[in-house]
This record gives C-alpha cells, structure tokens and sequence, in this order.
C-alpha cells in the first residue's frame, strides 16, 4: 500500500522588511459610528478621500439620510446626505459621480446617480427598471469611457439590461448584451478589457445556465469566457482586475462547486486558476472549505494585489479580511486580528484606509494602517515527494519539455513548485495510453522540483542540460 502523502509547509519568508516601527490599525476618525463604509474611493483630482456611510444619520425624528463623507488629510465633513446606500464613486470629466440605490440627495429626487457640480448635487442619468427600483453596483472607466453596471432595465430610456455605457451627454447600451435572455434580471457587478475583449461578470445565468456569470465579447456576440467557469448555485463574482497580465476574478464561490478557486481566482486567456490548493488559499475556517470566503475589493500597489473581503485566514495565517499576493504567496499585514469583515479599501497619501464590520476590534467603521508595510507572506503548501511511490514517473527531456508516464486517460491537473515551494507551473494535462502530452518546462536552473498531480501524487525532478 502506498504511504500517505505527507505535507509541509515552506519556511516563511518576509518581504519589504523595513525597520522595526510601530505597525498596527487605528481609528480614522469618521464623524460617527458607521458600520461597514463600502466606499472607499481616493479623488486625486481634489485630493480627497470619499467614503460612503451605510448607516442611517439621523438629523430629526421624521429624516434619516446616509452620509458621505470626504477627507483633505486633516478634517472630514459631509459631502451629501443620500436616500440610500453609494455603492461606487469615480472622477469622470474632472466631476464626481456617484452611484448606488438611492432616491433622493437630502431632499432632491436624485436617484441612483449623481454627480457634484459647484457644491451642488445634480442628477446624471435615470435608470429603472419599471416597479422595481433600479440598483447601481459600480461605475468603471476604461479606455477613457464611463460604464455602470448593476440591476437595471433601462438607462435614459434605453434598454440595457445592467450595462451601460456613457456617451455624449447620454446613457446608451453596449452592443449585443440587451438581447440577451437572462433568468429575470441580470445583476451585473463589474467589466474590464482584457487580451482585446470586453469581460463582463456579476450574478446572472441562461434559461439553459449556459451563460453563467461571466461573459466576453467576441465583437459579434456575447460568448462564455470558458466552460464552467462558475458552478454551483450561491455563486457570484463581484470585481475584475488584471494583475501581471493575468485577469483575476473576485467573488464568492466554492471549490466544492467545481471551481478552480475559493473566493478568487485568475484567468491566463485559456485556463482559471486557483491561488491555492484544496484546504489551503482563503478561508473562513481554518482548514476547512465548508463555507466560501467572499473577496469583495481588489487593488493593486506597489506590486502587490491587496485583497479584502470576508475571510479569517490565508494559507493557515491569520488575515482578518484584508491580505495581499505578489503572484506566487499570500502575505498577511501585521498589527494583530482586529476584524473579518473588510468591505473597501483605497490608499490616501500612501496610508491603507480600510472599511470594516460593526464587529471590528477597532475602529468606528473605517480604520487605516500606519507603519512601514512589513509583510511576513507563507508559500504555499507542497507535498512532499515518496520516492518510487509517487505513482507516476516523469520523461525530461534536456530540450525543456516534461512527459508525465503512468497516469490513468483522461485529464489531470499539474502542479509544479521550486525548492521554496513557489508554485511555477500550473496546468491540465492530458494522458492517454499511459503517456501524457509534453508539458514545456524551459529555462529552468538546476535544482529539486517538485511534480504534484492531482494533489495526490509526488515526485522530484532536476532539470539537466
């Protein structure tokens, strides 16, 4: 009988190690208690820090309004008093837009989108979508072009059906996405260009379920980005990032559902991947996978991909729902648990400002992180090798080409990790006769690499020359 595999994890390793100062989380000072801020949006055009309050501020017995508030660094004050819930803000045409599900802007019939004007908030567009209120998630430029994405019909009297783009003085739908027919409404939630595509996703599905929360472009029709991108039923993605040429794809869904990530996965133009194996990744239990963690912002900085969202632990570190990822590792922020529930983030003169649960330890709703970034980051968990009782051999050829002999037909996934237990390499495989198709592996120094399949089985490999 075979031995069991074994696993370890590689030495921790720290990155941007600066000197010992003080690091740890501290109130930022909003006016009040503001449980769960969802925005978190720095204008550097004014140089302010907007952020959107969700809950209610009280100015009478009869009047109850959701505040935004704005930062110049040392004050903060009230921009406006809205019906409702801001969900997303933007500098667009050098004005302030913001959008959510409000209907009035204190006592002005404004819904859903406004932008500030002279001191003054006036409307920008009408969306609905007949007796249901209309619901913006995000506003989004790209290429110099003004989206809003959500759980709309119409725009301007346009049917766009969650999608629309701004042009002229006007909101028009984006071509071929009206005609799509969806189970009831589509709730869209964000959309990006990547390898030449518009990609759009959200939490929408097909009669069929053959067009199922994240769909591309093709220039004619809107086309799945691949085969079962998304499985399961409490699925949904939230927000798109491209990060070292990768799309990376924010949200809530399960391994379990068949997807190759936990809450977040990335996308090379052909394949998803998960950025961390069964058990290990993002999770809101301790090695377990029973419940989805959600990733609900991402943003890059400095190199890295910060990550915030509902989740308690990266890869087995304490992460209180805010981590970063250089490509290869999770890393953790220092200054100790304080919450698990991260709901915005945005920098603000170089200083991490962060959305919180009511939960949190500290803070009143948005707290910042002061400090030196020191980030002490876990590889990922490699299995270790059993020798002859992998129960796979590899071909090398000194060409750089990998040929894996003794697997069953069918397709495998692969795993490849350096003497630090870096993963790099990661694919499907296909095996039939015994022998799977070449994998390319060039350019690699001499050392030990690990082979896993499947997360199963184990071998060594030193590439020779």
């Amino acid at each position: 009988m075979k031995k069991a595999i074994k696993w370890f994890l590689a030495a921790q390793v720290t990155l941007m190690v600066q000197s010992a100062s003080s690091q740890y989380w501290e109130d930022a000072g909003l006016p009040r208690y503001t449980p769960s801020p969802t925005v978190c949006f720095t204008d550097t055009l004014h140089d302010q820090l907007i952020v959107a309050g969700q809950s209610p501020l009280f100015l009478d017995s009869l009047h109850a309004y959701m505040p935004l508030f704005r930062y110049d660094g040392s004050h903060w004050d009230t921009l406006g008093l809205f019906g409702n819930k801001i969900l997303s803000a933007v500098v667009y045409n050098d004005t302030l837009i913001v959008a959510g599900a409000f209907n009035t802007v204190h006592d002005a019939p404004i819904a859903d989108i406004a932008c500030y004007v002279n001191g003054e908030w006036l409307p920008y567009g009408v969306f609905d979508c007949g007796i249901n209120a209309a619901h913006i998630n995000r506003l989004r430029i790209l290429d110099g072009e003004l989206y809003a994405l959500g759980a709309f019909c119409n725009a301007d009297g346009q049917l766009c059906n969650g999608v629309a783009k701004r042009v002229g003085g006007q909101w028009m739908p984006v071509p071929g996405w009206p005609s799509l027919n969806f189970m009831g409404t589509p709730w869209v939630t964000d959309i990006i260009r990547f390898q030449g595509r518009l990609i759009v996703c959200g939490n929408f599905n097909s009669p069929d379920f053959s067009q199922k929360d994240i769909l591309q472009y093709d220039g004619i029709n809107w086309v799945p980005v691949c085969d079962g991108c998304l499985s399961g039923g409490m699925d949904g993605a939230y927000q798109l990032i491209i990060y070292k040429d990768q799309l990376y794809m924010a949200g809530r869904y399960f391994y379990s559902g068949g997807n190759a990530g936990q809450g977040i996965m990335r996308w090379d133009g052909e394949q998803w991947y998960g950025l961390g194996p069964v058990g290990g990744g993002l999770q809101t239990i301790n090695y377990s996978d029973q419940y989805s963690p959600s990733v609900l912002k991402m943003q890059e900085r400095a190199g890295l991909l910060f990550l915030a969202g509902e989740f308690s632990f990266a890869n087995h570190m304490t992460a209180s729902g805010i981590v970063t990822w250089d490509g290869t590792d999770f890393c953790t922020l220092e200054g100790g648990a304080f919450t698990d529930w991260c709901t915005g983030m945005d920098f603000y003169h170089d200083t991490l400002y962060v959305g919180t649960s009511p939960f949190a330890q500290v803070g009143q709703g948005l707290v910042r992180y002061l400090g030196e970034y020191q980030v002490e980051c876990s590889t990922l968990a490699v299995p270790e090798a059993d020798g002859v009782e992998a129960g796979f051999q590899v071909a090398w050829d000194p060409s750089g080409e990998i040929t894996l002999l003794g697997l069953g037909d069918g397709h495998h996934q692969l795993r490849i990790m350096d003497p630090l237990g870096r993963l790099v390499l990661e694919q499907k495989v296909r095996s039939q006769g015994g022998r799977s198709e070449v994998v390319r592996f060039a350019d690699r120094s001499m050392a030990v690499y690990l082979l896993n399949v499947d997360d199963q089985m184990t071998t060594r490999l030193v590439p020779t020359r």
